[in-house]
């Protein structure tokens, strides 16, 4: 018998910050991710960035002995239109530098072996 592997329609999130992006004193970063806990997304998943520039066009990069901590994070979420729309007032109070992107996207979630 073959799976069943149909698709749902969704979207993808990009939160772009920087990782000295703070909330309510601590990473902002991890107050996201908690956010999205929290109202029980699909998933996210934080990246690192290895170099970039955001508003002030100053670049970072990964350099060995850097203590700056100002290098680019992504998180990104995917989930249902409906869900990402009732986060986005939220994230707006907490982003105070960064970008969102948000695209069509069609997903499947695998939720462990039957």
């Amino acid at each position: 018998m073959m799976a069943d592997l149909s698709f749902v329609q969704g979207q993808l999130l990009r939160i772009f910050i920087g990782e000295d992006a703070h909330y309510h004193g601590g990473p902002l970063h991890v107050a996201i991710v908690e956010l999205l806990k929290r109202e029980g997304v699909a998933g996210a998943s934080v990246f690192r960035g290895v170099e970039g520039f955001g508003a002030h066009h100053e670049i970072h990069q990964n350099q060995l002995f850097s203590l700056g901590g100002k290098l680019p994070l992504v998180i990104e979420v995917v989930d249902s239109e409906e869900r990402i729309a009732a986060l986005l007032p939220q994230l707006e109070t907490m982003i105070v530098e960064g970008a969102v992107t948000l695209e069509r996207v069609e997903y499947r979630r695998f939720l462990g072996k039957r």
